[in-house]
């Protein structure tokens, strides 16, 4: 019985991070794009170069924001399967 709620709570937590990791996934994207129109609007109606550097900043911080959001659980990945693959190694090295 103790397993079955354990599992139960690590799905139901599991399950609330995907929502809060997705959630700002969707406000990250959805801040690119307002953003970009923004910036594009300031380049087209030739704004001074203050505003124009702030938007630039702007939209390219939330871009690497956007970028790293879609990229760390890709590289998280690799990086357990290269942890792996050193720990195989190691056990196949202190067995011989």
């Amino acid at each position: 019985m103790a397993g079955i709620r354990k599992k139960l709570s690590a799905l139901v937590l599991w399950c609330a991070f995907l929502g809060l990791y997705l959630g700002g996934a969707v406000m990250l994207a959805i801040g690119v794009f307002i953003t970009s129109r923004e910036w594009w609007t300031a380049i087209h109606r030739q704004a001074g170069p203050w505003e124009l550097a702030t938007k630039t900043a702007e939209f390219f911080i939330l871009a690497l924001g956007f970028i790293l959001v879609l990229i760390v659980p890709v590289l998280e990945y690799k990086s357990v399967d290269r942890r792996g693959a050193w720990k195989m190694g190691r056990r196949s090295e202190s067995k011989g």
